[in-house]
């Protein structure tokens, strides 16, 4: 029996939630068999033993573990319930059918299985079966909450999530949900709720829940016996992403399930890849600092906290003494070495405060806020000792060298702390004084 107490820890539920890595088939044509299994083995790469009839799949059952059965419904020496000793030993069942009657259609959408598919074209069984057991192992990281005072529903749900691979966590009203999911800050992935409950009922529970997350971070799924023709509408206006009617239909409700956490884990794939990309497009793709991008879109803010403060920022610009010959002695691949070790000795140098670009070639600028020019002057005359006095090794060859650097400095004013391109370029020029001085100096205001 599925463990529906409320805990007062909010325990997610997930012994039940396991990977998808050995399959049994169970079909009487071989050809479509032998497809299943290589398009399984080719997607996958999973575990996929094949039976042609009832005798050589209760074999296997026996001295096998199998995480999911694929299993046609009709075999040729079918006993007539051999889905029903499936169910009966916890198997975690996928049926395929040729039959389209709704009679047996609607039977079979009542068991506790994981889905049933229709055998039509080859491409659309094969795509649906794909597509269902991806599902069910990206399921595994997917805590499903379970919100109905009413024990008997909580049962019915938790077993049906059960069969999808769901971890799950059940709660009796809508305060704890809240509790859980507010207060708590337990993680999940969708909210299965109840309308009608004591306490804190589910219009109230939705409308908290959109107050810090959208519907796309946390969809909703409303239940309800209620016969007002007003209430889906109501409840799609209030937040909810989805609405089951009570009782529910098993079918249904597990097919409202799945599209609503495809939407999420849609949502979740895009989101990362937008961080992605957005990471990329402001770091520097071989010292992994911030470039120039970064720079302009956050100087702003450094701006107007100085303004506020009535504090100054400053800007050093630094740049590798005769780095051309580095790549020219040693080769390009070791002046990337050195631009990667050059970058750690800036990032282990300056404070947790101070933002480090790679500017451009060999060039790297350092911003930093709440300084004076005492202080960036020591700043930028520490770096460059440190830098001095650094080896850089290339792994697995013999080779060793130092580098110097020149720098230039240049401080904020009244006058000019909204022109950041206006200190970049007072830095700049200090730079360019410091290299004619002869290198391996530092140059200020």
């Amino acid at each position: 029996m599925v463990d529906t107490s409320v805990s007062e820890q909010f325990v997610i539920n997930k012994k039940h939630c396991r990977p998808i890595e050995k399959i049994l088939i169970i079909e009487d044509s071989l050809l479509l068999l032998n497809t299943l299994k290589n398009a399984l083995d080719q997607e996958f790469h999973i575990d996929c033993d094949i039976a042609a009839n009832e005798k050589e799949a209760t074999h296997l059952l026996k001295i096998n573990s199998y995480d999911l059965v694929i299993a046609d419904i009709y075999l040729p020496d079918s006993s007539g319930n051999f889905i029903g000793y499936l169910i009966r030993k916890k198997h975690r069942i996928l049926v395929i059918t040729a039959s389209q009657d709704e009679t047996r259609r609607t039977k079979i959408a009542s068991l506790p299985i994981v889905d049933y598919l229709y055998k039509t074209d080859e491409k659309s069984t094969l795509n649906y079966l794909i597509n269902s057991i991806r599902r069910l192992q990206k399921n595994i990281n997917l805590p499903v909450m379970i919100c109905d005072d009413s024990n008997l529903s909580r049962l019915q749900l938790a077993q049906l999530v059960v069969q999808q691979n769901l971890p799950y966590i059940c709660v009796k009203d809508g305060q704890e949900a809240y509790d859980c999911i507010i207060k708590h800050k337990t993680e999940i992935a969708l909210l299965i709720t109840d309308v009608i409950m004591p306490r804190m009922d589910g219009c109230d529970l939705i409308r908290h829940i959109r107050h810090k997350y959208t519907s796309n971070e946390l969809p909703i799924l409303a239940l309800s016996a209620s016969k007002k023709s007003s209430i889906v509408a109501q409840l799609l206006k209030i937040g909810a992403n989805d609405y089951v009617h009570k009782p529910i239909n098993n079918e249904e409700f597990l097919t409202r399930i799945n599209i609503s956490l495809d939407q999420s884990r849609l949502y979740l794939e895009n989101r990362k890849l937008i961080d992605i990309l957005q990471k990329m497009s402001e770091t520097d793709f071989l010292t992994k600092l911030y470039n120039r991008s970064h720079f302009h879109k956050t100087i702003k803010s450094i701006q107007a906290q100085a303004k506020r403060n009535k504090s100054t920022y400053g800007i050093i610009m630094l740049d590798i003494d005769h780095f051309k010959s580095v790549n020219d002695t040693y080769g390009h691949e070791t002046g990337d070495i050195a631009l990667v070790s050059i970058s750690k000795i800036l990032l282990e140098t300056a404070r947790e405060s101070d933002t480090i670009y790679r500017w451009g070639g060999e060039e790297f600028l350092i911003l930093v806020q709440n300084t004076n020019e005492d202080e960036l002057y020591n700043f930028a005359q520490r770096m460059r000792q440190i830098i001095k006095s650094t080896s850089i090794s290339v792994p697995n060859t013999p080779i060793e060298f130092t580098v110097t650097i020149s720098i230039g400095i240049a401080l904020s004013t009244s006058s000019n702390i909204n022109n950041a391109q206006n200190i970049i370029y007072n830095a700049d020029q200090k730079l360019y004084q410091a290299k004619t001085r002869g290198r391996d100096c530092v140059v200020k205001d």
